[in-house]
């Protein structure tokens, strides 16, 4: 390999340009007959700390780059630093002959004061542009998630997610805490997991084995590194006892749905309910082991918006047009409002708060909604604590995030041209916004409300979410990681996707089809092999479940939420009429 060269360097390094003449011999021309051009960075997570912000800065940290398979040409390597840890990536030094190294510099502590500081590094390679627009190496892009301590900042708690799995089914898990290392070892109450994947020094992924029902404390190296977090099991409830497709009726008339959320934990599902009287509710109903509860607890929550349960289920967030409010789950209690901060504390006229989605690093994110108002706020669990907002041109995206609570998706509708998807990443604990530009379906109710966000499987690893294409609308299945469209859900003649569901594992979805005299919900085989690829359907799977005479309307004022419970069996979907029990899930 020939020696790398800096040729453009612009925004105090936090955007860099390098070329690399390519190596002789190898790969085939770029990826011919052999195997195709590989792009390898590593590591993945960097980790720097000051212990006050009179401290020296720091010293910088490498990352290598590493390429295969390319034999002719040149190669460009571009190098994007979003957020304030880092400050520069230089220093390039050949490694190998075909290998680089660059190092990593991050703020002064003075700087930055006392806190908690995270950068994203994007490094991209290709051989056909400077600026990588055309088709990238494989592993292109690489991401390193840097994370920066300065001074005693109280760490976020230990957690794992999901933190609950069903009995007698293996499960995978993201375990948050800190002083991991490479061959941490983890036990659910004495059961090793049967895989761990070390991410960083505060992040884990293990696969814990079939377990009865019960609460397993998580041990790492047999209790020397300190944790507090534990996984619950529980059975999967009977709700087929309580006769198939069973519904729950509203104990007031409502306009529309402001949220759907299920607590494993208690077997009870939470409704957010908009327009009744005399104000908007959250509504809990407990299934029993045969039944459900006729008649739901109720606590009022004026403004009512979003809500979600926290990871570990401790907490039941709500928000309303212009506070959150946290309840306790079981007993309905509501802890008094809390109101984000805003620019110069004055709001933005004609903006809410739209939506709220928890991560598994302890924060949630909350979004705004309204015409002309975008701003998104991180909220910290334990401390109950806003960030100050930052703003971009998103108007009012929809949110939605998997089960492990990795990371948080927003995606933008009503506007042209299609913004980009927006990212928070739970391990880095930043706002990333990806190359992959996409639409939300536009219009009323999406302004000011959460309806059809994306959905996921337990572990991020497929997607789906309505979205515009030129001249038609569609619903459609993508890659969680990369954005990539795999295929769409397509409903039958005559009918419309009102809601969407996918299972934990990724391979079934289900839809909400609705039309003049029809209403169904129709699962759909995702597993096939070959994938459709974009703008194609996958097949449907089996007969579709009819669910009249009780269907809900759907309109622009009249939303259908629709989710699965964790093991994926049974479905709820709920209308501004009724909520319907599907189980088993088609």
């Amino acid at each position: 390999m020939s020696p790398m060269r800096t040729v453009a360097l612009a925004s105090c390094c936090a955007l860099a340009v390098w070329l690399v003449a390519a190596c002789s011999g190898g790969g085939g021309g770029g990826g011919g007959g052999g195997t195709p051009p590989q792009f390898v960075v590593s590591p993945t997570n960097l980790s720097f700390s000051a212990a006050s912000p009179n401290d020296a800065t720091p010293p910088s940290q490498a990352i290598t780059a590493t390429v295969n398979g390319v034999s002719s040409g040149t190669l460009f390597v571009r190098v994007v630093v979003t957020g304030p840890a880092v400050t520069a990536v230089d220093s390039l030094v050949i490694t190998g002959p075909t290998s680089g190294r660059l190092s990593v510099h991050v703020a002064a502590p003075a700087t930055l004061g006392t806190g908690s500081f995270a950068s994203v590094i994007t490094v991209t390679a290709c051989t056909t542009d400077i600026n990588c627009a055309g088709p990238q190496l494989t592993g292109s892009p690489a991401t390193i998630n840097v994370a920066y301590q300065i001074g005693n900042v109280p760490p976020p708690p230990d957690a794992v997610a999901p933190s609950v799995g069903t009995a007698n089914a293996q499960g995978d898990v993201v375990i948050r805490g800190h002083g991991f290392a490479p061959g941490t070892s983890v036990s659910f109450g004495g059961a090793l997991a049967t895989a761990t994947t070390f991410v960083s020094a505060t992040e884990i992924h293990a696969t814990y084995p079939m377990l009865a029902a019960g609460t397993y404390p998580i041990s790492l190296n047999n209790g020397a590194i300190p944790f507090a977090a534990s996984l619950q099991i529980v059975d999967t409830p009977a709700f087929a006892n309580a006769t198939p497709n069973a519904t729950l009726t509203y104990p007031a008339v409502i306009q529309s749905m402001r949220g759907l959320a299920y607590d494993a934990r208690h077997s009870a599902l939470f409704v957010g309910a908009n327009g009744t009287s005399p104000n908007n509710q959250v509504w809990r109903y407990t299934f029993n082991g045969t039944s459900w509860s006729a008649t739901p607890a109720i606590v009022q929550v004026g403004g009512l918006r979003d809500l979600t349960l926290s990871l570990d289920g401790t907490k039941l967030l709500t928000i309303t047009n212009s506070a959150l409010v946290e309840i306790d789950p079981v007993s309905l209690a509501a802890q008094v409002p809390i109101v984000p901060p805003v620019p110069n504390g004055v709001p933005v006229f004609g903006g809410i708060l739209k939506a709220i989605v928890a991560a598994n690093d302890g924060q949630a994110v909350v979004v705004s909604g309204g015409p002309n108002f975008g701003q998104r706020w991180l909220y910290a669990i334990a401390p109950r604590t806003f960030t100050p907002p930052g703003t971009d041109d998103y108007f009012h995206p929809v949110a939605g995030r998997p089960d492990n609570g990795s990371q948080v998706v927003l995606v933008q509708g009503g506007i042209a041209p299609p913004r980009t998807i927006r990212q928070y990443s739970a391990s880095s604990g930043l706002m990333n916004t990806t190359s992959v530009p996409l639409a939300h379906i536009p219009g009323t109710p999406i302004d000011d409300e959460n309806v059809n966000p994306p959905v996921f499987d337990r572990s991020g690893s497929r997607m789906i979410v309505a979205f515009d294409v030129p001249f038609a609308a569609g619903t459609g299945v993508f890659d969680g990681t990369n954005f990539n469209e795999l295929g769409r859900l397509s409903a039958g003649s005559g009918t419309s996707i009102g809601a969407y569901a996918l299972s934990p594992d990724g391979k079934r979805a289900y839809t909400l089809e609705i039309g003049t005299g029809v209403c169904r919900v129709q699962a759909v085989d995702l597993s096939v092999t070959p994938l459709p690829g974009p703008g194609l359907p996958f097949p449907p799977s089996g007969a579709p479940i009819d669910l009249m005479p009780d269907c809900p309307t759907i309109s622009a004022d009249k939303p259908v939420r629709m989710l699965l419970d964790p093991p994926g069996t049974t479905l709820f979907i709920a209308g501004e009429r009724l909520i319907r029990v599907v189980t088993p899930a088609p």
